[in-house]
């Protein structure tokens, strides 16, 4: 009896962190601005297959140009402090 209670907070927590990722992944596809077609996909194909299509969507999603941008400035600013100190 105790087993079935383990086994299910294990998957109860696994269909959390599913749940999760499915969702924030389908926020980045619709708030990158993709266009109709390609947000259309994306949004499908996370969907059908959710941690398959996650993975895919994360490992093909290239960097908007703010998100350089902004990772530039912070690098730069890193190198700045390292050449301050003695």
């Amino acid at each position: 009896m105790e087993d079935d209670a383990r086994m299910g907070l294990l998957w109860t927590l696994i269909g959390v962190v599913v749940v999760l990722i499915v969702v924030l992944t389908i926020v980045d596809i619709v708030r990158r601005h993709l266009g109709a077609g390609a947000t259309t996909a994306w949004i499908l194909i996370v969907i059908i297959v959710p941690i398959i299509g996650s993975i895919i969507y994360w490992a093909m999603r290239k960097d908007s140009p703010d998100e350089v941008d902004q990772a530039y400035a912070v690098e730069a600013e890193r190198r700045a402090q390292a050449q301050r100190r003695p």
